[in-house]
């Protein structure tokens, strides 16, 4: 079968549950790759025993969530339009969104390093670090978000692109390789190259190297595919015509924004579970990190979906693009209702595992419990919320983004842990996850039906 071919059967001629199972599993593994690599410079620097150090990675994790935001506003706004304008037929179209987003996201992220090369003596105060933690801080931004902007953008936004046309295992693997790389170079830099007192250091250079790494194969990738009638490096396939920026980032932003109102989202959940105790605040941690497994892989599964559900719409099968959302919908509800149980029954000795400490424990193992009834409602919003990215649905994307993380459970904290104290700050999100399901679903009973009273007007 060649490659060609093989990238149109699965969108046209694959039964719907291969297609999904080829797009969907190897974006899941990316997603539980990166749950392991997104904590192991937290635990190796753990090791150390120094609080300073640990804060620091805490500190500047926000503005690390930043260069994820901006590698989903090209990639996942360039993955919709890519995959509808090749369900159109129109790869010369799809080729100059590939540049325009390629070009895009690297640019973003060599301003954003300038930023944080110019600013970074004024920011760490200013997201939370104090004299003790500042250096620590201060050399962890250097290498993760001067020096390493660009490879963490690029491997995350050419996963996104690649993706798009198909590649689904090309993509999943080159993002998992920066994961596992990462865990292995951790503790070589931090206990073996570096000297004792530069930890952090260590784990920033190792996070930089196995980004460039990732993006580094992405890059051989698309030289030895340059035949592909979509994939180019080519600045000179650029356009700023045919409404191409304005598509991408209308559907890219959502997703961006979705990006930073959890990390938001976080900081008011810490903030407010603080004045209970630093016992608290861990059981709040281990919870989210062990909750983490129910919602990055439905998130996996439904982003791996995009490109079929975009390129279906494209070329007006709606009939596969119900019954991949369909299908997926059932596979993705009866994890998360998986999840739920599992976390119920075991929640004491899964937090147990993360911390050793009666108190800690309880409250993990309460709050655990509770977000856990979110797990099969945000796979619903998460796969809806594809749904209307891959298809153009801007507003409704939006709607969906804002509403779950931000808009709904930062004032439910507040309100809630008024009269509920630290439980009623984790009660917010299932509470969230819940009007916006709701909502989510009403969307996309709209959304069908256009196809019932007339041909829907398919976006570029």
């Amino acid at each position: 079968m060649s490659r060609k071919y093989e990238e149109t059967y699965i969108f046209e001629d694959a039964p719907v549950w291969k297609a999904i199972v080829i797009l969907g599993v190897p974006t899941v593994i990316t997603q539980l790759i990166n749950i392991i690599y997104n904590y192991a410079d937290t635990w190796f620097v753990g090791r150390t025993g120094n609080p300073a150090m640990v804060a620091s990675l805490s500190v500047t994790m926000p503005v690390f969530v930043i260069m994820a935001a901006l590698a989903n506003l090209f990639g996942i706004g360039g993955s919709s339009v890519i995959s509808r304008n090749l369900g159109q037929k129109n790869p010369e179209r799809a080729r100059k969104v590939f540049a325009f987003c390629l070009y895009g996201g690297l640019a973003s992220a060599i301003v954003y390093a300038l930023f944080m090369f110019l600013c970074r003596s004024w920011l760490i105060p200013l997201i939370g670090g104090d004299s003790s933690s500042y250096p620590y801080a201060y050399s962890y931004i250097f290498w993760t978000m001067v020096i390493g902007a660009v490879p963490t953008v690029g491997n995350v936004l050419c996963g996104h692109l690649i993706r798009s046309i198909g590649a689904a295992k090309e993509a999943g693997f080159g993002m998992s390789m920066g994961g596992v790389l990462n865990i292995i170079l951790d503790p070589l830099f931090m206990f073996v190259i570096l000297p004792s007192g530069m930890e952090v250091t260590g784990a920033a250079i190792a996070t930089m190297l196995s980004n460039t790494a990732s993006l580094v194969y992405f890059l051989i990738f698309l030289f030895r595919h340059r035949d592909n009638p979509v994939f180019t490096v080519n600045p000179k396939d650029i356009s700023f015509q045919e409404h191409i920026p304005g598509d991408v980032l209308t559907i890219g932003f959502p997703a961006a924004l979705q990006t930073t109102l959890a990390m938001v989202s976080n900081i008011f959940a810490n903030a407010l579970v603080k004045t209970y105790g630093s016992e608290a605040v861990a059981g709040m941690g281990v919870a989210k990190k062990i909750n983490m497994i129910a919602f990055n892989t439905s998130m996996g599964l439904t982003q791996g979906i995009l490109p079929l559900i975009g390129y279906s719409y494209g070329a007006k099968n709606y009939e596969r693009l119900r019954e991949a959302v369909r299908k997926t919908g059932i596979i993705a509800v009866i994890f998360g209702c998986i999840c739920t149980v599992l976390f119920r029954l075991f929640a004491s000795p899964m937090c147990r595992f993360f911390i050793d400490e009666d108190v800690s424990v309880s409250y993990g193992s309460t709050f655990l419990q509770t977000i856990a009834f979110a797990a099969p409602l945000a796979a619903i919003c998460y796969l809806f919320n594809t749904v209307f990215q891959a298809t153009g649905r801007k507003l409704q994307s939006f709607l969906l983004s804002t509403l779950r993380k931000g808009f709904l459970d930062v004032p439910g904290m507040f309100l809630f842990s008024s009269f509920l104290g630290a439980f009623g700050v984790v009660l917010a999100t299932p509470i969230a996850e819940v009007i916006s399901t709701v909502l989510a679903v009403i969307l996309y009973i709209r959304f069908l039906q256009d196809f019932k009273t007339g041909p829907a007007k398919v976006s570029r």
